[in-house]
């Protein structure tokens, strides 16, 4: 069995969902109900840059997130993951690596909700 295909970490995912509020817009935001999932987390290391993020005391971070192949579902920008009793968001769109059919996966950037 690949690497690609074990997770060490169980996690809730709350998969995007749209639904149209009163005044007719289509809205989407994460479901309520979540499924289990196994994933590999990972820290993200940080590049240096002079936004805000680097100033003061606010602290972001940022993890890699990688679910078995089998996994049925690619997370949309408003899906958020439940690891360790916290909520994390999306950070970025889908990262697919399609290399070969051996080292194939998708991986996502999560941040703190």
């Amino acid at each position: 069995m690949s690497l690609l295909d074990r997770g060490r970490e169980t996690v809730t995912v709350y998969l995007e969902e749209t639904w149209t509020d009163p005044d007719g817009n289509v809205i989407s935001r994460p479901s309520s109900n979540g499924i289990q999932a196994r994933a590999t987390i990972q820290p993200r290391s940080q590049d240096s840059s002079s936004g805000p993020e680097n100033e003061g005391f606010y602290n972001r971070e940022v993890y890699r997130l990688r679910f078995p192949r089998s996994f049925p579902y690619i997370l949309g920008g408003q899906s958020q993951i439940e690891w360790n009793g916290e909520r994390w968001g999306i950070l970025q769109e889908a990262r697919r690596y399609n290399g070969s059919s051996t080292t194939a996966h998708v991986d996502y950037l999560i941040e703190r909700a």
